[in-house]
């Protein structure tokens, strides 16, 4: 069974974020991540919620700490982040 993120984090500029998202994908397939859903919080106008399915730990840990995604927050305007780690039982 898969391990599963659940990510949250209030953006500057939903729509904004969502574009830098979207062209981030390659970045996340490669690191073992999988996109499954992306919502807007209806009542926080700017705050995302993304669900992943990690298909390799170990890569998607080293991309989670790297600089490089770091970078990728900041040019997304993305502050508050909220991961929660999520194993099956």
């Amino acid at each position: 069974m898969a391990t599963h993120v659940l990510w949250q984090a209030d953006v500057a500029d939903f729509d904004a974020w969502l574009k830098v998202f979207r062209e981030d994908k390659p970045m996340r397939k490669a690191a073992g991540i999988v996109d499954l859903h992306v919502w807007k919080d209806p009542e926080e106008r700017d705050h995302a919620v993304a669900l992943f399915e990690i298909t390799d730990l170990d890569r998607a840990q080293s991309f989670i700490e790297s600089e490089e995604l770091a970078m990728h927050h900041e040019r997304g305007g993305v502050a508050h982040i909220q991961v929660k780690v999520l194993t099956p039982v």
